[in-house]
């Protein structure tokens, strides 16, 4: 367990005093109330809050996940749930805005729970996912004192998560820092037979996720036959987002040639077949075969800092810092912030990204900063002495 979240040891004393005890009596504690489940253990409860009836598939698969990850963090600590106090609960909390060591608790592949390199975390929890973990945590804790497998539930001294609502996204780079990316892509050095096809592959990254703002699975997951050709000319990418959601994304002429560049180094046609089934991103060595989601992370990742020492090298500092401290996940932001800077409908900006509210997108709808900035003073017309 790491140390910035300790576990309390002990158990709480729950009867209460008898009256006469102030008297000189002795104590008794109340009779033991008979359980309303026949859930032995942590495991059995949960499968018995999962079964209640009425409850929607979205819910059971969404309470599954946060038992299994809040069972998992009470045992790396020794605990079950019979053990748990209040300051248990708040270090959980703060566990879940930071998961670590990040080894133990994260991976960006979507491993099956039966491998061994599964891990219950993607990544820390936004806000209103946090918020969601720990309502449901509560509710299963909630849900365990009704059926009488706690005494006590100190999920109640929690009080009401709050979450802070979200400003505009900040995550995202320049203009100017997107081309010094596509720069690093293109110097990388060719001193092995394979490294031409990671160049390629590195330059095809940069152009699908910033030109489309694809999420990063979304990406991997695809084939080649994603990106095909309507009846009117236009070129789409169809990609199966969140909850198992499809959407087609249009392909710019831009992308379009990097995508026909990547398939020729790859030793491919130009274009796919129609439905061809050949992975959408390839692995560089070996057979063709699909790239996992860690790779594509690590290939960008490098990328990233690849990039930020080309800024140093332009005296750009910001774009070196901003490159730096990026992850995948910034071009998507990056693609919809340029895409409202650009005018584009928020509506449209909404259908490209695959939100289901609008409010979401909404986020993308900053002013720049440097314009601002010069409006705000040019409107106050006060002038230094």
């Amino acid at each position: 367990m790491p140390k910035q979240y300790p576990l309390t040891g002990g158990r709480r004393a729950t009867a209460p005093l008898d009256p006469g005890a102030a008297a000189g009596a002795p104590r008794v504690s109340p009779p033991a109330l008979p359980r309303r489940l026949a859930a032995v253990d942590d495991d059995a409860l949960v499968h018995a809050w999962l079964a209640r009836p009425g409850l929607s598939p979205r819910t059971v698969r969404n309470g599954g996940k946060e038992a299994r990850r809040f069972l998992s963090w009470c045992r790396a600590g020794g605990k079950d749930l019979r053990g748990l106090r209040f300051e248990d609960l708040a270090a959980y909390s703060a566990f879940l805005v930071d998961p670590q060591p990040a080894p133990q608790w994260i991976s960006v592949t979507k491993w099956p729970r039966t491998d061994p390199r599964w891990r219950p975390f993607a990544g820390p929890l936004a806000a209103n996912s946090h918020r969601q973990a720990i309502v449901l945590v509560r509710s299963l804790l909630s849900w365990a004192c009704k059926a009488r497998y706690l005494d006590d539930n100190p999920g109640t001294l929690l009080g009401r998560m709050q979450v802070t609502v979200q400003g505009t996204v900040k995550r995202h780079l320049s203009r100017a820092a997107i081309s010094i990316l596509a720069e690093a892509a293109e110097r990388m050095p060719l001193a092995r037979p394979s490294d031409a096809l990671r160049r390629a592959r590195a330059r095809f990254l940069v152009a699908l996720y910033y030109l489309t703002g694809i999420r990063l699975q979304e990406g991997v997951g695809a084939d080649m036959g994603a990106i095909s050709q309507a009846d009117d000319g236009a070129w789409w990418l169809h990609v199966t987002g969140k909850g198992g959601n499809s959407r087609d994304v249009p392909v710019p002429a831009a992308l379009l040639a990097e995508f026909q560049r990547y398939r020729l180094a790859f030793g491919l046609a130009a274009l796919p077949a129609p439905r061809e089934a050949l992975p959408l991103l390839l692995t560089t060595r070996g057979a063709p075969a699909r790239a996992t989601s860690d790779t594509i992370y690590q290939a960008l990742k490098r990328l990233f800092a690849g990039a930020s020492a080309i800024a140093h090298e332009l005296d750009n500092a910001t774009a070196a810092d901003r490159l730096q401290q990026a992850s995948p996940h910034w071009l998507r932001h990056s693609a919809f912030t340029h895409q409202v800077q650009g005018k584009t409908p928020l509506k449209t900006v909404q259908l490209n990204a695959g939100h289901e509210n609008i409010s979401t997108t909404s986020r993308y709808l900053h002013e720049d900063d440097a314009a601002r900035h010069a409006q705000t003073i040019d409107a106050a017309g006060i002038k230094p002495l």
